[in-house]
Formats: C-alpha cells, sequence, structure tokens
C-alpha cells in the first residue's frame, strides 16, 4: 500500500496482536483482500495464535504448577497473564518469568501455587542454563595464602536460591510423582532451597540454615574467607560446615571458577540467575 512504510505496517499489527478486544479496525487496510478467506478471519488466525504460543509456552515451564491448580484455573490465569504481559523475547524459552509473581498477586489466599510456580521457573532455567566449565578441586590446591584471602567463587549459570514459606517441595515432588499432593501449610520455619544443573538435570535440594548464608554472600560477590569469618564470628560451631560444603559444591558442578585479586575480571560471581 502506497504511503505506508514498513515500520508503521509493523506496529499497527503488533498492536493488533497485542489488543485484546481484538479489533482489526486498524489493520484491515494493510491486507488485500482474496486468499480464500475474509480478512477479519486471517487476522484473527494471527491473534488467537499469538496466545495460544504463549500459552503452550507457560503449559510446558509450569506444569507442576498447572496440575496442581486444575485445567479451568491454569487457562483462566494463563489468560489473563498473557494480556497484562507481552512477550519481549524471540525466545519463548524466556517467557514467564514474573508469572510466579503475577500469581502471588492473583491468588493472595492460594501462596502455595506461586511458591510452585517459583520451583517451576527456576528448575526451567537451570535447565536452559548454558555450559561452563567446572571448577576442579586440585585449582584449589594451587592457591596461596594470598589468593585465599580474596578469593571469591563465580557459579555457574542457573545457580539461584529461593525461600519457601510453605510445604510446597512436598507438593513439587507428590506432583513430580503422579501422586496426590499433602494439603498446603505453613511451614514453622522458611525453607531455603538452591537449584542448579548438574551435568544434564535441572536439580534442587533444601539448605542447611549455614549454607544458605554462605551462598547468599558468595552469590552477592563476596570472598570466601571473608563469608566464613563473618559466619563464624556469628556461630563459631559453623565453621565445621565451611569444608564440606566447598567440597558438596565442586561434586555438584557449581561453581565455574575462581577469582582472586590478583587474576579478578571484574564479572559478577554467578554467571546466570541472581539468588532471590
Amino acid at each position: 500500500m502506497s504511503g505506508v512504510n514498513l515500520a508503521s505496517t509493523q506496529a499497527r499489527l503488533k498492536t493488533y496482536l497485542l489488543d485484546a478486544a481484538n479489533d482489526p479496525t486498524a489493520v484491515l487496510p494493510l491486507l488485500e483482500g482474496g486468499f480464500g478467506l475474509a480478512r477479519e478471519a486471517r487476522l484473527d488466525i494471527y491473534h488467537s495464535a499469538y496466545r495460544a504460543r504463549l500459552r503452550d509456552a507457560l503449559g510446558a515451564v509450569f506444569e507442576r504448577t498447572w496440575t496442581y491448580v486444575g485445567d479451568e484455573e491454569f487457562e483462566r490465569e494463563t489468560r489473563r497473564y498473557i494480556e497484562q504481559t507481552p512477550s519481549h523475547s524471540p525466545n519463548l524459552r524466556d517467557y514467564g518469568g514474573s508469572f510466579p509473581e503475577f500469581l502471588a498477586a492473583s491468588l493472595p489466599s492460594d501462596p502455595e501455587v506461586a511458591e510452585l510456580a517459583h520451583m517451576d521457573w527456576r528448575l526451567h532455567e537451570a535447565f536452559d542454563a548454558p555450559d561452563r566449565h567446572r571448577l576442579q578441586p586440585d585449582a584449589l590446591m594451587r592457591l596461596s595464602d594470598a589468593d585465599w584471602e580474596s578469593a571469591a567463587f563465580v557459579f555457574s549459570p542457573g545457580v539461584a536460591l529461593a525461600v519457601f514459606a510453605w510445604n510446597t517441595i512436598d507438593v513439587w515432588h507428590a506432583l513430580d510423582q503422579g501422586l496426590t499432593p499433602p494439603p498446603a501449610r505453613a511451614l514453622p520455619l522458611p525453607v531455603a532451597c538452591l537449584f542448579w544443573r548438574n551435568d544434564k538435570q535441572s536439580s534442587f535440594r533444601s539448605l542447611h540454615t549455614v549454607e544458605h548464608r554462605m551462598l547468599e554472600r558468595l552469590l552477592a560477590g563476596e570472598g570466601f574467607a571473608e563469608v566464613c569469618a563473618t559466619i563464624a564470628g556469628d556461630d563459631p560451631d559453623a565453621a565445621e560446615l565451611f569444608g564440606p560444603c566447598l567440597q558438596r559444591w565442586l561434586s555438584e558442578g557449581l561453581i565455574s571458577r575462581i577469582s582472586t585479586a590478583g587474576g579478578t575480571d571484574g564479572k559478577p560471581q554467578c554467571e546466570g540467575n541472581v539468588p532471590t
């Protein structure tokens, strides 16, 4: 069409696709007639397909959440989320990062649903995280005393933390095994959880209070010696856990490399997700 450039055409089509009212008035003049379908019907195909693809993406990522709330409620919440949250990435696997927060606001009387969605998303991110070199234990043996004073760990992409106030982990395990989940209940104390990818499998496990405090500070960029000194100052008995925790992180492939004062590259201490 004369007088309509590509940028204008794209902008009008985008506005139409994101319009929940499905009003084709502004874009009908952009389409030629013919092709066996009315222009309105052809536009409706694109309008519906956009939402269907986003709905499929959410269903694939939040599979346990979907099973827990049921088809009807999941359909209703995903439809509302899609209308409020357009996709900003060409990769559908990036869509849905704010869905747990959306559910927390949408279903305030069922807080375990948002926590379950948070678990689903963290496992999804861990699975999709790019590969990085796994730090080998012998690398630590080559550190001098001066290096240890400033050594910080760079964690692999996908490593993240979350804290759950409900029995969400038990619910997730039951759903994963095809069992009826237990009734939702608030925990006496919140439980911290670690997410990561071990080889080709996304994984999670609950954390001891000391290990959680260590990982929180290390992921924030603090040095290992500084973290240990701070925690031991508050709880001298915690010192006996520092070595075993470090050994476990190495065996699980959580750490990618070491950053020291003599060889730091200035990059963040987690090359992927930040803890929440």
